[in-house]
């Protein structure tokens, strides 16, 4: 079947605005999935009126604002966009959230872990440089199962160590969505920290920290029956784009020759585990 056939019309319900002169498309759905786009707590022109700051703190944001727009966009944003697209907080397979720093990660975290700590879902959080629309400092998109979905989701059980992530690895079907996977190794310290100055032209610490992270990464295939030959997505988040080489070393290390579905985005550092080098996120083919 041709995929077009599988993918449904566009998604815009009512409750998400859409920003003047954009081509911006809430969600969509294809086959079993629906894909939520990046939403943020404004309407159409800026930051929606519900969420503002009194002008007095309004340059200051702090905690108080990661916190008042994460609950807004989990309750008038991606609720509404799921819910156009069929699905439910339930079927939650992964969700990416970017703040302004790694200080901001927490308080996005404890709101929506208050909202959805009883729904298993992959999570990425990290820092981002500016958003698109002035006052807003979060945002957050979503993959999820539809209702009617005829693949399941299942939370895998995989040894990692507890630190090395914000949240569960998640498979649907064929796919498995990893949450961000952190160089925290079983001891609770950053792996390869001590060589972070030694050899930091070297790109040292991000070869050691990426192999630790393509350990933990294999360690998610060998749950689901299949390798790590099979990742078809790498994403990385780095706190400085010029270490990627060590990265890249890494993977030829554990991988070969085998192509490297990646894409590199630079992160305003220091990530949240001080000395970390990155973030990875990975999709895992799994037939």
């Amino acid at each position: 079947m041709n995929l077009s056939h599988r993918i449904g019309p566009p998604q815009y319900p009512k409750e998400v605005p859409v920003p003047v002169g954009s081509f911006f498309v809430p969600a969509i759905t294809c086959n079993d999935f629906v894909f939520v786009a990046g939403q943020m707590a404004t309407d159409e022109n800026a930051l929606d009126a519900s969420v503002r700051l009194p002008k007095e703190t309004r340059n200051w944001g702090g905690p108080n604002a990661v916190r008042r727009q994460t609950e807004f966009i989990i309750k008038k944003r991606l609720e509404p966009a799921l819910i156009a697209g069929n699905a439910s907080w339930s079927g939650a397979l992964k969700a990416q959230i970017y703040v302004p720093t790694s200080a901001d990660i927490p308080d996005a975290l404890d709101v929506w872990n208050q909202h959805l700590g009883d729904v298993p879902c992959a999570i990425t959080a990290i820092s981002t440089h500016g958003f698109g629309f002035v006052d807003g400092i979060v945002e957050i998109n979503l993959i999820a199962l539809r209702d009617d979905a005829r693949r399941k989701k299942e939370v895998l059980k995989v040894d990692l160590p507890a630190m090395s992530t914000y949240g569960a690895c998640v498979r649907a079907g064929e796919l498995v969505f990893a949450p961000g996977l952190m160089p925290i190794g079983e001891d609770g310290q950053v792996v390869g920290a001590a060589q972070s100055d030694t050899f930091d032209s070297l790109g040292h610490a991000a070869n050691i920290q990426a192999g630790a992270i393509y350990d933990y990464a294999e360690r998610i295939c060998k749950a689901v029956g299949t390798t790590s030959a099979n990742i078809v997505r790498a994403q990385y988040f780095m706190d400085d784009v010029r270490h990627f080489a060590g990265v890249q070393l890494a993977w030829m290390s554990h991988f070969g020759r085998k192509p490297h579905p990646f894409v590199c985005v630079q992160a305003p550092g220091p990530l949240p585990a001080p000395g970390a080098k990155l973030t990875a996120d990975f999709w895992v083919y799994a037939p």
